[in-house]
């Protein structure tokens, strides 16, 4: 099944990395640069799930997936993040992301993710 899926990272080059495995796939990707501007993507339209970096200038990813929550309390959301910011994960994953992502991201384990996405109604 085709899902819609939104990566908001501030590194260009890793969300389109990311965007192009997605891609192929068979999904469909949007790319937001900021915790901002994922909002905004995020208003526009329903995503299946949303790949999210924890630290990003401006809006931090968690304060994003908070207000993604707002939006929509059953956004999908899984945090990514290359650097030690538990305590923000902790409190993403308490209040409902499905899951962590430790950058740099494994292959298998993000393919994984979105397979079991997939199967899930």
């Amino acid at each position: 099944m085709k899902r819609c899926v939104l990566i908001v990272d501030d590194d260009r080059d890793h969300a389109d990395s990311i965007a192009d495995l997605v891609a192929m796939r068979g999904h469909e990707v949007v790319i937001a640069g900021s915790g901002e501007a994922g909002i905004e993507r995020f208003r526009e339209r329903d995503f299946d799930l949303v790949l999210m970096d924890v630290k990003m200038p401006g809006m931090t990813g968690v304060d994003a997936f908070f207000e993604l929550r707002k939006l929509r309390p059953d956004a999908r959301v899984i945090m990514m993040t290359g650097f030690s910011v538990e305590q923000l994960v902790d409190r993403a994953v308490a209040s409902g992301a499905i899951g962590v992502l430790r950058k740099p991201l494994a292959i298998p384990q993000l393919l994984q993710a979105i397979e079991t996405l997939s199967l899930a109604p």
